[in-house]
Parts: C-alpha cells; structure tokens; sequence
C-alpha cells in the first residue's frame, strides 16, 4: 500500500506545528533532571524533520531552503521563548537545533535510495 504523497506532506507539516506548539507552551511536568537532556529533544525533532523534507522533495533548492527555513524556525522559537514568562532562550538549543538540520539533512540524502524510503517517498 502506498500513501498519498497529500498525507505525506500533511504528515511533515504536523510535525512544524508540533515542534512550535512544544516550544511555546509550558511544560511543567515532573522529568527528570538530566543536565542538557532537552538537547537530545531538540535533535531528535529537528534532524527528524529536515529528514522527512528531504525525502519529501528531490530539487536541491527546495531541500536547501527547507533546511535554512527550519534554521530560521529554530532561532526565532529561541526568541520568542525569550518574550514569555515561563521558557527561556538558550543559545546552545539554537545551535542543537541547526546541527540536527544538518545532519537530518545529510542522513536522508544517504538513505534516499534504501528501499521502503524509496518506495514510500518516490511519488
């Protein structure tokens, strides 16, 4: 079964608003407090979601201003976390941000031709 590539980008824009919805709201539930654990979030969800446009789209110039869209992204959700009372700006969620663009970036370009990537996102 293939899936419509409609879902597909529905599916990678899900993932924006999710990412910014995260970064805004307040999250005051008990984790634990692992020094720089959030990084590992930022990541995640950043490197995830420039692999998921990199797949979605094969011109160069459109992988290449997703990739500096999301970076953009990252560093005015940094500055709007500044401008509330309950998050705050960090410069080093800034550039975790731009290193998971980065290497989602590359990680999807090397895995565009292993089979179920192919076939899924090959529309």
């Amino acid at each position: 079964m293939q899936i419509s590539r409609k879902y597909l980008v529905l599916i990678g824009w899900l993932l924006v608003v999710t990412i910014i919805t995260l970064s805004l709201i307040r999250i005051d539930a008990a984790m634990p407090k692992i020094e720089n654990s959030d990084k590992i979030g930022h990541f995640l969800a950043y490197s995830s979601l420039m692999a998921w446009f990199t797949w979605l789209y094969t011109k160069a110039w459109v992988r290449n201003l997703y990739a500096l869209a999301f970076i953009i992204m990252g560093g005015l959700l940094e500055l709007l976390q500044s401008m509330t009372s309950f998050r705050s700006a960090d410069i080093a969620d800034f550039q975790v941000n731009t290193i998971g663009v980065i290497i989602g970036f590359v990680f999807a370009v090397l895995t565009s031709n292993i089979g179920f990537i192919k076939k899924t996102f090959s529309l």
